[in-house]
């Protein structure tokens, strides 16, 4: 049988279950809880590994692990072009309309291009490593390790290009399974160095556990789609050309965002402290982190399924708002939850020395629950690929929520850094809702504005809750708004969603009859 005839039965398979599921809240609760718990179990695996390096490492070698990290970040998004993202949508679009053909021509594309940025991150660390050194160690001492790093580029390269092709044809078990392992390859490979040599073992742990993860992906994707490139072929650079132009202003935007933080950080500290730089980085690490795992799927599950719709506007609106809801169906309780238990959280999380952060963590939740209704519609640009769309929305919301940030630390301090990421929220949620309504023809379900607007009672009443310092009042009250937002989700999820009924009576089943054969 031909790989195109494979193809072509997997994806007869999919129409036949998985194309079901994406006109169903089902699919999209179960894979958000599924995705979400896998990422969960990844950052518990990253805990591990960060507490060993700092045992192992000290302080000194956890920062020098840290800025090799930062740079290799910062030429791989540099030299990759944005293709781990915008070849989701080149290919989930083939995939969506059932052109096998066209798949295995568009896997191949992005596997060429991803050899090739490799190689330019490669040769860009290699030629910057002297400029490099100097500016970020003050000296030349680090250009033999930088060079030595070099190889990682090449392998990031191709495990996001393998992890992209994943995800656009939503083979989501083989994705989960892929964060897993390599979490626990990173693990596994960089203690043995860290243990024997200390500090001199951080390049090549770096190396080796890059190494690994990159064969782990390989291993789950290669039996999917057999290897093949062609770095010689004028037509594959062609195609390609599609999607750097998506992924070059996705890039833009990422340094935008970046270049915003580092700006907010260094004002902190001239107009502030570096005390208060820390508080505001772990407040806003806090929220963004642990409040992020309910937005893991978006990426992953969501984005391929809105590209393969992105032609029919009605679909396109049914499949946002559904996610929407969803998100802000899971999102409202651990939101309430988190707000009302944040002193606790920080002393588990970090220590009681970044209690001070408590008011502006709690501020800034509520720029969580806005980004629960805008996240989903802001992929729509990149799904319809109009990236400069998606990098001016982008760019204009950074700015804002940068003036809005520093002027909330001029008057209010920590505080008002919080409440100025919630405003941002605000004004994020308004500029994409009329921007893209007027432009993509995006029209929020009107059905959904009732339990939407009392998911938000809920969570502004946590922060209300969560602001006082009387525990019995968060105890008493907070028990009661925990309870009405779990409620909330709980009807919407027996309304919509069969999944939970579905399993109920299975596992109802599974006892009756353990029961009658006891008899």
């Amino acid at each position: 049988m031909s790989e195109t005839q494979e193809i072509k039965d997997g994806l007869t398979v999919l129409e036949e279950t998985e194309g079901r599921e994406d006109a169903t809240y089902d699919h999209i609760v179960k894979y958000t809880g599924f995705l979400g718990g896998i990422q969960v179990l990844t950052i518990l695996v990253s805990v591990v590994r960060n507490k060993l390096a700092a045992v192992l490492l000290s302080t000194a070698g956890v920062g020098l692990s840290a800025l090799y990290q930062s740079v290799i970040g910062f030429l791989h998004n540099t030299s990759n072009l944005g293709i781990s993202f915008s070849s989701i949508k080149e290919i989930a679009e083939y995939y969506g309309e059932n052109h096998p053909e066209k798949v295995l021509l568009q896997v191949e594309v992005v596997r060429t291009w991803s050899v090739w940025t490799g190689l330019a991150g490669m040769l860009l660390c290699l030629l910057f490593s002297p400029a490099i050194s100097y500016w970020a160690f003050g000296d030349t001492s680090h250009i033999l390790p930088l060079c030595l790093l070099s190889p990682v580029m090449g392998f990031m390269a191709v495990t996001v290009g393998e992890i992209s092709i994943l995800k656009a044809v939503r083979r989501l078990k083989r994705v989960a399974l892929i964060s897993v392992l390599g979490a626990a390859a990173t693990l596994l490979l960089t203690v043995p160095f860290y243990y024997f040599w200390g500090m001199s073992g951080v390049v090549p742990a770096l190396v080796v556990s890059t190494l690994g993860v990159m064969v782990a992906h390989l291993s789950l994707s290669l039996p999917v789609f057999p290897w093949r490139v062609n770095l010689l072929s004028r037509s594959h650079f062609r195609k390609g050309w599609s999607m750097v132009r998506l992924g070059v202003p996705y890039i833009m935007a990422t340094a935008v965002n970046m270049s915003v933080a580092m700006g907010i950080s260094l004002f902190i500290t001239n107009w502030g402290s570096l005390s208060d730089v820390g508080l505001y980085g772990m407040g806003y690490n806090l929220v963004i982190t642990y409040a992020g795992v309910v937005f893991t799927a978006v990426d992953a599950d969501y984005f391929p399924r809105l590209s393969s719709v992105n032609a029919d506007v009605g679909r396109m609106n049914e499949t946002i708002n559904r996610q929407i809801k969803v998100c802000v169906l899971l999102m409202s309780p651990f939101l309430v939850l988190f707000m009302i238990c944040m002193p606790l959280a920080i002393r588990v999380l970090y220590s009681s020395s970044f209690l001070p952060m408590t008011g502006m963590a709690v501020c800034a939740s509520m720029h969580m629950f806005f980004k629960s209704m805008t996240l989903p519609v802001a992929y729509a640009s990149l799904a319809k690929g109009d990236a400069v769309m998606y990098l001016c929305m982008e760019a204009a919301y950074d700015i804002f929520m940068a003036v809005c940030v520093i002027v909330g630390f001029v008057y209010g301090g920590i505080l008002g850094t919080g409440i100025a990421l919630a405003l941002a929220g605000v004004f994020d949620w308004w500029m994409i809702y009329a921007v893209y309504g007027r432009c993509y023809g995006f029209k929020p379900d009107k059905a959904a504005r009732p339990f939407t607007a009392a998911q938000f009672l809920c969570v502004a009443a946590a922060l209300f809750l969560g602001m006082q310092s009387e525990v019995w009042l968060k105890v008493a009250a907070g028990g009661c708004v925990l309870g009405a937002s779990v409620w909330l989700s709980a009807s919407a999820i027996r309304k919509e969603i069969t999944l939970f009924s579905e399993l109920k009576r299975r596992i109802g089943g599974r006892f009756g009859k353990r029961r009658r054969l006891s008899k």
